[in-house]
């Protein structure tokens, strides 16, 4: 049902390590298990050496300097029709693949999903929506014709509806 693209970029002034890429992979564990995601796919730059990590968990890998080019790369080399981007350093709570199921079986699936990070202050606590946006679900047409990779953005022109699951750090 669903391609994963993990979007592993480096944040200004905080290095991705690869133990987080792993982890973010391993989140989606049980959603391979249960059928729901079919393939996987890491964009990174060429000089994170992501190489083990792709190879270990048996999923393909797109070197590029810019993560919009790379996303459009990985859309064209995904197999299934839905998309699922996540954030590297980020990952899925129990539940993910079960919600996302249901979006299948009885949601509108043109519409786009937002997977939100789970809240981390007061403010957040009272108002979920402010938290942010670190997975989208989207039909693979709708990421081609966006042509960028900034979640919230994407988010935003899609008009996407949060997920009641959320995501979690991973360190």
């Amino acid at each position: 049902m669903l391609s994963a693209v993990l979007i592993a970029f480096d944040s200004p002034g905080a290095p991705l390590r690869h133990e987080a890429v792993a982890r973010s992979l391993g989140s989606l564990i049980e959603s391979c298990v249960q059928g729901l995601v079919a393939d996987a796919v890491i964009v990174a730059e060429a000089a994170q050496g992501m190489e083990g990590v792709a190879d270990e968990a048996g999923c393909a890998l797109i070197e590029t300097p810019r993560d919009a080019d790379g996303m459009a790369q990985a859309i064209k080399a995904t197999r299934r029709e839905h998309i699922l981007l996540l954030l590297a350093g980020f990952a899925v709570e129990r539940g993910f693949s079960d919600e996302a199921r249901d979006f299948f079986a009885y949601g509108d699936r043109s519409r786009a999903r937002t997977l939100r990070l789970a809240p981390e202050s007061l403010l957040t606590r009272l108002a979920p929506g402010l938290t942010r946006p670190v997975g989208l679900i989207a039909p693979k047409s709708a990421l081609a014709a966006a042509g960028s990779a900034d979640l919230p953005r994407l988010a935003r022109e899609l008009r996407a509806v949060d997920l009641i699951t959320r995501a979690r750090r991973v360190f």
